[in-house]
């Protein structure tokens, strides 16, 4: 099936490349906001199709993932980009699917982006600390300001999480950055969180959300629970860094 790429096309081989899988409903976010489920469907067919795109579907019920496919592959190496292509999701991948949440919530207003690396991308870049985030990125709110991002599903011990708190704590060398963004599943899971750390939460802004209001307010108008205060008051994004 001969299938003529369009620019819209290749930025969503370019972010399947680099995220490794993203559902139907963060393409749609990304790439076709104002368009029916039914017509980004469509659009996603074409390029699987085509072999541009892999789809796959745990059962009929589950919404479909798409990664890069065979004839993908050589477009985007010929533009330079080392690609890897996947022919099933990992046994992470719910974990994965919420990092991607995070960046798709991040990348939803290109003007604000500076970038946005998944721990899967952070090797390549010449990462050399020992912790290793699920994210880092940089945003202008409007002045530029770095974070780390960590998704907790609530499926580890809070004091796994409380190991690596710690070392950020301590800052990271050659890495400064301005807060913490923990994104958990539950409100109830944040609560337990905030209070097995507050005793850390010395000199560390750690920003607590949950991961449903990130997808439904992105990340610059839901309202943060500042989890390095006693009670855990409410604050913006750009308040948590001034």
């Amino acid at each position: 099936m001969s299938v003529r790429l369009s620019e819209r096309d290749l930025r969503i081989l370019t972010k399947c490349a680099v995220s490794k899988w993203l559902t139907t409903g963060q393409l749609q976010r990304l790439y076709f906001p104002d368009v029916t489920v039914d017509a980004v469907r469509k659009s996603l067919r074409r390029l699987a199709d085509a072999g541009y795109l892999t789809a796959y579907r745990e059962n009929r019920m589950a919404e479909a993932l798409h990664t890069l496919g065979p004839k993908g592959k050589p477009v985007l190496e010929a533009k330079g980009l080392e690609v890897e292509l996947f022919r099933a999701p990992p046994r992470q991948i719910v974990h994965m699917i919420g990092i991607n949440e995070i960046r798709v919530a991040v990348e939803a207003d290109p003007t604000r982006v500076a970038y946005f690396f998944a721990a899967w991308e952070l090797a390549r870049l010449g990462w050399t600390h020992l912790v290793i985030p699920d994210a880092i990125f940089a945003v202008k709110l409007p002045e530029r300001h770095t974070f780390l991002a960590e998704y907790d599903r609530g499926t580890e011990p809070i004091e796994q999480l409380s190991r690596k708190v710690s070392v950020y704590a301590n800052g990271l060398s050659g890495f400064p950055f301005g807060a913490v963004m923990l994104v958990t599943d539950t409100a109830e899971r944040m609560e337990a969180i905030h209070r097995e750390l507050r005793p850390q939460m010395i000199s560390l802004r750690l920003l607590g959300a949950t991961l449903s209001g990130v997808r439904a307010d992105g990340i610059y108008a839901v309202k943060y629970q500042n989890l390095s205060a006693p009670r855990g008051t409410l604050i913006g994004l750009r308040s948590a860094v001034e």
